[in-house]
């Protein structure tokens, strides 16, 4: 072999981590917080940071910024230019407030001949991760994990651009642009992070990687990179399809389909209720008008002229409120036993599927 490949990859553009739903993105990611047919939490290795991401960056948040807020607040004058939380207000500027760097060594064929030695990558990449907090110290590291369940074993590693020197808002502050430049990319990331592995890797693993190639640069966009993974664990998936039960996924799909049914059965049901509440007020205006009875005759009315003038036009009236509330309540009774068959039978599909996506399991 001619050596093994060295990459190392920044987020950027689509991949960047401007909001707390990005953020919770890559936490979903890069623990793997969601059901997987290939997750195993074995192979899952955290070597910074915790099992809550999101917390950890919010950790290092506090840490490098509290200091640049209180300072900030005691020159306002005014409350609301105050800064109650600088985590929160960064999530809502839709700037980096955090970027992901994910470290390679090795493709999917070296790894594929050779799985015996993909655990002795822990020890690499925590000497990588080590030499990148200390090459780039600004470039705060809250989470890192290795990631064995996929193709190549690879570190993701989660960290916060911290700048100092800003006269403008806070003197210290969250900046991709002013840490991540040009220089960090060609002289750390494909600069002395890649020259080290290069002089580790065969005490690592027994290789040599390749050698750098002139004018080829391989700070990928993270994008770009899970593009490629995603392409790798799709052609992993076509041969392992034909062993895939068919049925399960079906009753899976079927299923949703029925949470989504008993789901828009209680949305009728809700808006059936919203409804009936016009019914509720003619009721009201029924009652009240009966409590009240007919107005009493003005002066000396005789008593044609007090029925005809003051009765007549008061039961017409009360029967006018009448016939609106017995059509309201035969159509509410008539759409109340709809909806109670289509609950019914959403409730009935949906227990059905799930006994028996259990017994497919």
């Amino acid at each position: 072999m001619a050596g093994l490949s060295y990459s190392a990859h920044l987020s950027q553009k689509n991949s960047a981590i401007n909001s707390k739903a990005k953020l919770s993105g890559v936490a979903k990611h890069n623990l793997r917080k969601y059901r997987s047919l290939e997750y195993d939490k074995e192979n899952i290795v955290i070597l910074c940071g915790t099992d809550k991401l999101v917390q950890d960056v919010k950790k290092v948040y506090k840490e490098q910024f509290d200091e640049a807020v209180r300072e900030y607040n005691k020159k306002q004058t005014r409350d609301d230019r105050k800064i109650d939380d600088y985590f929160e207000k960064t999530a809502k500027s839709n700037k980096d407030m955090a970027v992901e760097l994910i470290f390679q060594i090795g493709e999917k064929e070296f790894w594929d001949k050779n799985p015996e030695k993909r655990r002795r990558m822990d020890a690499a990449f925590k000497e990588m991760l080590n030499l990148l907090q200390k090459e780039a110290p600004n470039l705060v590291v809250a989470n890192a994990v290795v990631h064995y369940d996929e193709a190549s074993p690879h570190m993701h590693v989660v960290a916060v651009p911290v700048a100092d020197g800003f006269k403008k808002g806070m003197s210290k502050q969250v900046s991709k642009r002013k840490v991540c430049t040009k220089e960090f990319l060609e002289k750390v990331l494909q600069g002395r992070i890649r020259e080290y592995a290069e002089g580790r890797s065969f005490i690592w693993i027994g290789e040599f990687l390749k050698r750098k190639e002139k004018g080829r640069n391989n700070d990928l966009a993270v994008k770009e990179y899970k593009v490629k993974k995603e392409n790798e664990k799709y052609e992993k998936a076509v041969k392992e399809v034909e062993n895939l039960n068919n049925e399960i996924l079906k009753k899976t799909a079927e299923k949703q389909i029925a949470d989504k049914k008993l789901e828009e059965t209680y949305k009728e049901i809700k808006e059936a209720d919203a409804v009936a509440q016009w019914g509720i007020k003619d009721i009201k205006e029924f009652e009240n008008k009966v409590a009240k009875g007919p107005e009493e005759p003005k002066g000396l009315m005789s008593a044609k002229s007090y029925r005809e003038k003051i009765v007549m036009p008061f039961l017409a009236g009360l029967n006018k409120i009448f016939k609106r509330i017995v059509k309201m309540a035969k159509s509410c009774f008539a759409e109340s036993i709809e909806l109670r068959k289509k609950l019914e039978q959403a409730n009935e599909d949906r227990e059905r599927l799930a006994e028996v996506n259990e017994t497919l399991r």
